[in-house]
């Protein structure tokens, strides 16, 4: 029998509403419109990848806005044109701050981790390892934000996904994981650039571990039911349309077939 693919999302989204868990991932839908600040950042991971390793080129920041028109075709010309612009503001201003004397050695971008356990295979994709120069191994998030203040650094100081990314990265490359550096880009009237460290935790990876068994345990029970989380931060969870009424015509209406990733721009360009 096939084992139980887990990856951090599909286990916070279990945490949260059972029932979302079943329409992301046993009806694999996915709402069709996507929140501007998640698709600039999504963008800002893709430019950051290619320039790890050597193919971010004037070009495609000037096509930048056919880019996410082509990630997200359900968006306007105006809105794709305003996603290209911020992500496109944001990786300048990284690279002019990074670019000649970053400390930090990039050794490798968007690294797939996959570590089997008794029940589940975990599954992970670190936005980037780097070693400052003292050589230690780091896993290296980009963070695009409106704001930085004591709460949101306090959100950075490790958790479940550094735990399991921890982990992670200690089983495949037989390292010890030194944790997180957390590339904070804060889109301001002047956008501005921070690290944030956050040391790996043995207690932390033991708790984790335990966490993903539990909700194997939980999951295998099959017991879809809804939370009352349908509003986060003033905003409606994407499935609370099919919660409160499943049909055809909302499913063709708001929701669309959910895919792993949306990568095809990123395949050409690394096998080029």
């Amino acid at each position: 029998m096939e084992k139980l693919r887990l990856s951090y999302s599909k286990i916070t989204t279990w945490q949260t509403c059972h029932k979302k868990y079943y329409w992301t991932y046993i009806e694999k839908l996915t709402p069709k419109v996507k929140a501007q600040p998640l698709q600039i950042g999504d963008v800002v991971h893709k430019l950051h990848h290619l320039w790890v390793i050597g193919k971010l080129t004037p070009e495609i920041i000037i096509d930048l806005p056919k880019v996410v028109t082509k990630l997200y075709p359900e968006n306007t010309e105006f809105e794709s044109s305003e996603v290209a612009m911020w992500a496109g503001i944001l990786m300048k201003g990284y690279l002019d701050k990074y670019s000649e004397d970053d400390p930090l050695e990039f050794i490798s971008s968007e690294v797939h981790i996959e570590v089997e356990l008794e029940h589940v295979v975990l599954v992970m994709k670190v936005d980037a390892l780097a070693r400052p120069k003292d050589q230690r191994l780091w896993r290296v998030e980009h963070k695009t934000t409106k704001r930085m203040d004591s709460f949101y650094l306090a959100g950075l100081k490790g958790g479940l996904q550094a735990a399991l990314y921890d982990f992670g990265i200690e089983q495949m490359f037989h390292e010890k994981s030194s944790g997180t550096i957390y590339n904070l880009l804060v889109k301001t009237k002047v956008p501005d650039y921070h690290r944030a460290y956050a040391m790996a935790s043995r207690t932390a990876i033991d708790r984790a571990l335990a966490t993903v068994e539990g909700v194997y345990q939980e999951i295998q029970q099959g017991d879809y039911f809804p939370s009352s989380w349908c509003f986060s931060y003033n905003s409606e969870c994407g499935y609370k349309k099919l919660c409160d009424f499943d049909s055809l015509q909302v499913r063709e209406a708001f929701y669309t077939e959910r895919k792993e990733a949306n990568d095809e721009w990123m395949e050409k360009l690394n096998s080029e």
